[in-house]
């Protein structure tokens, strides 16, 4: 028998528009049978794969599901702040801590768009040196630190900037758990979800209290805040900040260096 290789075959993109054709008329049938003919096997595996997706796509029986890459959203988010003018510190420092306020729920607002989730209310308030803000899902608010809004500092701007995605970062994580999975990886979902509710493994809030274990020295150390920061949806939202202020940064847009 001659190898597929010697058989003469119709051109993948003939193939491709009489499949096409098949699915506006709306004859599914041939569709099949044309992916099972010899006549429409393509020379390679990776073509017949291009085929068999183009008919899955058209399959009213096949449920496509909403999926977006962390790959696609940072890159969405910086892209997209490269087009705000007021995002710019030449301009942000010039404005008001209202006009500031309207900015970052405005920028909320596509972020919320590019991570396939409910947009949440960005309200900025005192709070003491060192807390950047928080996310609250029961009042659907992202709080930033009205000292770091309303400083005119580059890398003040930046603080901002990093903490409104990494809040809202946790927003795109709630909405995973609790209402529709978007995320390209369910079981790091799950991860989130026995993160936020498993009672033995549920989400540690660090406001400053003292937890003492022994570490390799011999030494007693506090590890409350390392008990916060390690958990797995805080480890998240801080390396998906960091990927898109690193864009950033290489676009030139914000200051270079380390958050404070």
């Amino acid at each position: 028998m001659e190898s597929l290789e010697k058989l003469e075959r119709l051109p993948v993109a003939e193939s491709l528009e009489n499949i096409a054709s098949n699915i506006e008329s709306g004859n599914m049938e041939s569709n099949v049978k044309a992916l099972e003919s010899d006549e429409y096997v393509s020379d390679t595996k990776e073509n017949m794969s291009d085929i068999k997706e183009l008919v899955e796509w058209y399959n009213p029986g096949l449920e496509r599901t909403e999926i977006v890459t962390d790959l696609e959203m940072t890159e969405g988010i910086a892209d997209y702040l490269e087009t705000v003018e007021d995002f710019r510190y030449e301009n942000w420092e010039k404005l008001t801590l209202e006009e500031r306020t309207a900015v970052l729920n405005r920028v909320e607002q596509k972020i919320a768009e590019i991570e396939h989730r409910p947009a949440v209310e960005v309200i900025v308030k005192d709070m003491k040196p060192g807390s950047l803000g928080y996310h609250s899902n029961t009042e659907h608010k992202i709080a930033l630190n009205l000292k770091y809004v309303g400083a005119d500092d580059p890398k003040f701007h930046k603080v901002v900037f990093d903490t409104l995605v990494h809040e809202g970062r946790h927003a795109y994580q709630r909405y995973n758990v609790d209402a529709k999975c978007v995320h390209e990886s369910a079981s790091e979902v799950e991860q989130w979800k026995r993160n936020f509710y498993d009672p033995e493994w549920g989400y540690y809030t660090y406001r400053g209290q003292k937890v003492y274990t022994t570490l390799n020295d011999g030494k007693k150390h506090d590890v409350g805040f390392r008990l916060y920061a390690n958990q797995p949806v805080e480890i998240d939202a801080r390396n998906f900040a960091s990927d898109v202020m690193s864009r950033l940064e290489k676009k030139g847009l914000v200051s270079s260096g380390t958050i404070v």
